[in-house]
């Protein structure tokens, strides 16, 4: 199973946003979510070699607003120098799989 970062605010969120070294997923969910409770991240887990960010639409709702997030289950990559690819609304976990993939290697 991926081991998620918990993303309860939007100031961690912009520190994210701003200091990345590295790519980052940034999943947003709700544990109400039926989609989301579908999604097999032991696939995704398998694929994804990058950390996981888990924004909780109950949580920190701000952050969903700020990154465009209009339903659940999506997803947002940050790169290194303020760049995002995102969001996108899916919940197959083969396709999030390949979104991710071709996330992490579009310039």
């Amino acid at each position: 199973m991926v081991e998620m970062i918990p993303l309860p605010s939007q100031e961690i969120f912009e520190e994210l946003y701003n200091n990345t070294k590295e790519p980052v997923l940034v999943y947003f969910t709700a544990s109400w979510c039926g989609p989301c409770r579908r999604l097999d991240w032991n696939i995704i887990g398998q694929a994804c070699s990058i950390p996981v960010y888990k924004c909780d639409a109950d949580e920190n709702n701000y952050t969903l607003g700020y990154c465009g997030v209009r339903a659940i289950p999506s997803f947002l990559v940050v790169h290194p120098n303020k760049r995002l690819t995102g969001p996108v609304q899916m919940s197959d976990s083969t396709k999030v799989v390949e979104w991710i993939k071709m996330a992490l290697h579009t310039k």
